[in-house]
């Protein structure tokens, strides 16, 4: 994207409606897995809906970074590693930096949390924990390898939880110290840029797209499931 120093403090749109919806549906997903898993008696299928729809969620993502709008495109905010060592000398200035969408280190912090959370999600359609619970797809492997797959699903649960920690600490981070609220943003889809930046060209895909897309991936993942 190009970048320019002219107009100070325009706002424009930066995150579409699909992306801002997957963000914080996401959310909710993780809080309602945690909460069904670890606070809440006989909850257990609550915490595997929460799962299935992790899953859509996450696939319907992987699917948006490659046919959505210019700001979800993963090729627009996956930087090399020298650019994301290079931007990362920057975070010691107390000011925003230049990006428009996800900056190099937040780019990557998406993919880790993609990453992790499609892992998370995956081995717990195979998880059994012995009691009166298990995955839809758990008969599908030995018992062995099912229990193998149920302690990678809690161990990366561990992993989530510091890669959450992290997220939110940078949140801060931005706030508070470079001045520039992550959050407004992906509630609204519009930021005001740092003064003398000019808008570059976004361009942002239908909806209807997103639509079909979730539709199928959807499809794709309940289908499975309900016929196991």
């Amino acid at each position: 994207m190009s970048k320019s120093f002219t107009s100070p403090g325009i706002k424009i749109k930066v995150w579409d409606f699909p992306v801002r919806i997957f963000h914080w549906s996401l959310a909710v997903c993780f809080a309602a897995s945690w909460a069904s898993a670890d606070f809440f008696d006989n909850a257990m299928q609550y915490h595997l809906y929460a799962g299935y729809a992790t899953l859509v969620l996450i696939l319907f993502r992987v699917l948006w970074g490659f046919f959505g709008s210019t700001t979800a495109r993963f090729k627009n905010f996956i930087p090399s590693f020298f650019v994301t060592l290079k931007y990362a000398g920057s975070l010691r200035e107390p000011h925003p930096g230049p990006q428009i969408g996800h900056n190099p280190l937040g780019g990557w912090m998406v993919i880790a949390m993609l990453g992790f959370l499609f892992a998370q999600a995956g081995t717990g359609l195979f998880s059994n924990d012995d009691v009166a619970t298990q995955g839809p797809l758990a008969f599908w492997v030995s018992d062995t390898l099912s229990e193998t797959l149920s302690g990678i699903h809690h161990q990366l649960f561990n992993f989530l939880l510091a890669l959450i920690g992290l997220h939110i600490s940078a949140i801060l981070f931005y706030r508070f110290f470079k001045h520039d609220n992550l959050v407004a943003p992906m509630i609204t889809g519009y930021k005001s840029l740092p003064g003398g930046i000019s808008a570059p060209k976004l361009h942002f895909v239908s909806n209807w797209l997103a639509v079909l897309l979730f539709g199928l991936v959807m499809v794709g993942v309940l289908v499975p499931i309900s016929i196991a």
